[in-house]
This record gives C-alpha cells, structure tokens and sequence, in this order.
C-alpha cells in the first residue's frame, strides 16, 4: 500500500511539473468596419446602426463618418427652419467607432430639431 502511494505521490509532482503550454489566441484582423456600430435610442424606439460594406443606412454612416463618428458633432443643417413647439425627444447613441467607445445623450426641443441635427443617424 506504501509502495502505490509513493507511486501516485510521484505520478503527480511529476505532472505538477510539466510546463503547460496555455493557447493564446491572437488578436482578431477585425477590418475596420467591423469596429463601427451604434444602438440608437430615440424615446422609446431603438434601432441598431452597423457601418461597414453593408451598412444599415448608408447616409447615416456617411454622416458619422464626416464627424469622425462622434454623435456630439453632428452640425444643424443651418438652411433648415423648425417651428418653437415644444416636445421634447431624448436620444442617446451608444457603440464603438473604429475602437473608441462613444456615448452622446442629448434632448432635443422637438422631433423637427433632432431631424435637422441628427438627420438619418436617429432615424429608427
């Protein structure tokens, strides 16, 4: 009985012993389209915006495009004329444009200002 404890006494520091070669995966080559999507809410409807080589909304990925992907710096269109009504609409814009995680909340006056701004972006 000794003698067969021993033995697994042994069996196993000599396993314990043996270096383990762990697989480490390589990072992904993501292309970079895959790096640029967006979870649009706009009161209580939500869309998913996915630019790439079949973007969800070609327009919209343009204009974020144009703005480096940052929801804060899409401009009024200044030709554009909206009544002073006031109902407002919350959105937020939260995803990942080439790596760089985004969030943008805003509340826009009324539906005509958020489609002046944000135009197609917010269109869900």
């Amino acid at each position: 009985m000794r003698r067969i404890l021993c033995l697994a006494a042994l069996s196993c520091a000599a396993f314990a012993a043996t270096p383990v070669a762990y697989a480490t995966p390589s990072p992904p080559d993501v292309p970079r389209f895959h790096k640029r999507f967006f979870v649009i809410t706009v009161g209580d409807r939500y869309g998913l915006l996915v630019c790439g080589p079949a973007p969800t909304s070609p327009a919209a990925c343009a204009a974020l495009e144009r703005v480096g992907g940052d929801p804060a710096l899409l401009a009024r269109r200044p030709d554009a004329s909206c009544t002073m009504e006031y109902a407002p609409v919350k959105v937020t814009a939260r995803g990942v444009w080439d790596g760089v995680r985004r969030r943008y909340t805003h509340t826009f006056p009324n539906a005509c200002e958020l489609a002046v701004t944000g135009g197609s972006v917010f269109s869900v």
